[in-house]
């Protein structure tokens, strides 16, 4: 429709044209993920915005204390979970509310951010530290300082970069 409509060009195939763009960096186009086909995002450095609330700053006050094990956890074996990212989002609710106000878009996030190689989806869950409640499990590649011990049972894949991004001089995550 974009494509033949007003001022387009009947013969230009969109899906290509997202596949070329998404190939040069300049959108997120995932046609062979089914969660993430219907959706393009146009910013990339959105999601790069997104992720790194995740990463810092370090939580302080109240709640701070309560989520320090999980930030810990995070900063030193590069385990993310899922409250720890919740409880993140909703601290900058001015700049996720349309995507974090419910499970069903945080899992779009986390399914975009592991497809884009920020996360890697563990498929398992752990219990959150000093609660009896179970969270799910992430790694961050960027913060994975050596391989993690056999009963994690993970395997690498060899196609999955470790992704280091910095802005100018100092390291967001």
């Amino acid at each position: 429709e974009v494509c033949g409509g007003p001022g387009g060009s009947a013969g230009v195939d969109l899906e290509a044209m997202l596949k070329y763009h998404h190939h040069l960096g300049h959108v997120l186009y995932y046609p062979h993920n089914s969660r993430l086909a219907s959706r393009v995002i146009i910013d990339v450095e959105w999601l790069l915005r997104i992720a790194s609330l995740l990463f810092c700053p370090e939580p302080k006050g109240e709640q701070g204390k309560k989520l320090r094990k999980q930030f810990d956890l995070l900063t030193s074996k590069g385990i993310l979970l899922e409250s720890l990212a919740k409880h993140r989002w909703q601290q900058h609710s001015k700049q996720t509310a349309m995507y974090t106000k419910d499970q069903e878009q945080r899992d779009y996030l986390f399914e975009l951010m592991e497809q884009s190689g920020l996360l890697y989806n563990t498929k398992s869950s752990m219990q959150i530290p000093d609660r009896q409640e179970q969270t799910r499990k992430f790694y961050v590649p960027a913060l994975v300082s050596r391989m993690p011990a056999a009963d994690d049972q993970l395997l690498f894949d060899a196609s999955f970069p470790t992704i280091y991004i910095t802005s100018g001089r100092r390291k967001l995550f």
